[in-house]
């Protein structure tokens, strides 16, 4: 039960991310979020997860092709900030971020994806943790799932439905690639298909049985962080009939200036 539960908070978080980073640039000293992702296969040796000065942590939410091939392809950086006193999950972009063209930001971090093997597990590049660092992106830790495990999550909570129309998880994984050399039109299908997934989590999460999942690991999934500290917190997030919300400021923001 414990790998279920763990597999099931990480999966949440990831699946709600396809794409949204923040830097410590634009972290409020108040800034609430909640816990966002799971332990499907230990990668480090981390116990407890870093968080700052205000409690504050910050998962890494990347998504790409399938972790089986030699090089996969990047698809979407999203950054999950939160406490975990709070279940607010505030979902930031970082890549793409939606403009028409790429940035230079955004070309490197495409170019230099990629995983290494070191004691045991892979983990990612180095090359691709220093751009973000570079770019002063801070995290707690990272989630790396592919579209295999995207894919089955949807499934598993009954599909989704974007734009009035009702999507499995093929047919969004699909729909996502067909879009990845628009970088603008593919991000708005993101963030359509990651509120979908947000918003039909948040109404059957504790109906959910998620233990097939557990077969994806750890061909389909990685992460650098501590399984049990993972466990505590989620079990915090969901005690007390307590139920988890998402939040996406920039789009907020963005909104508000319109």
């Amino acid at each position: 039960m414990k790998n279920h539960s763990l597999l099931y908070f990480s999966i949440f978080i990831g699946s709600l991310v396809l794409g949204y980073s923040i830097s410590t640039r634009f972290y409020p000293a108040n800034l609430d979020i909640l816990p966002g992702t799971v332990r499907l296969i230990a990668q480090g040796s981390q116990t407890y997860i870093d968080s700052l000065d205000n409690g504050q942590r910050s998962i890494l939410l990347i998504s790409a092709t399938s972790l089986q091939t030699p090089r996969p392809h990047l698809e979407n950086i999203w950054l999950a900030t939160y406490l975990a006193s709070d279940t607010t999950i505030r979902l930031l972009p970082v890549y793409p971020t939606g403009k028409q063209s790429l940035a230079d930001f955004e070309d490197q971090l495409d170019s230099s994806f990629n995983f290494v093997h070191a004691n045991g597990v892979q983990v990612l590049a180095q090359d691709f943790v220093e751009v973000l660092k570079t770019d002063n992106y801070w995290w707690s830790g990272y989630v790396v799932f592919d579209e295999v495990a995207f894919s089955r999550l949807i499934n598993d909570i009954g599909g989704i439905e974007v734009n009035g129309r009702p999507l499995t998880g093929e047919q969004a994984v699909i729909g996502l690639a067909k879009l990845s050399n628009n970088p603008q039109r593919g991000f708005s299908s993101q963030v359509a298909v990651m509120q979908s997934v947000c918003h039909k989590f948040q109404e059957i999460f504790r109906f959910l049985d998620l233990s097939q999942l557990v077969r994806l690991l750890p061909n389909h999934i990685y992460t650098d962080l501590d399984s049990y500290q993972l466990q505590i917190e989620m079990q915090s997030l969901f005690s007390n009939e307590r139920k988890p919300t998402c939040r996406f400021p920039t789009l907020e923001m963005s909104q508000v200036v319109k």
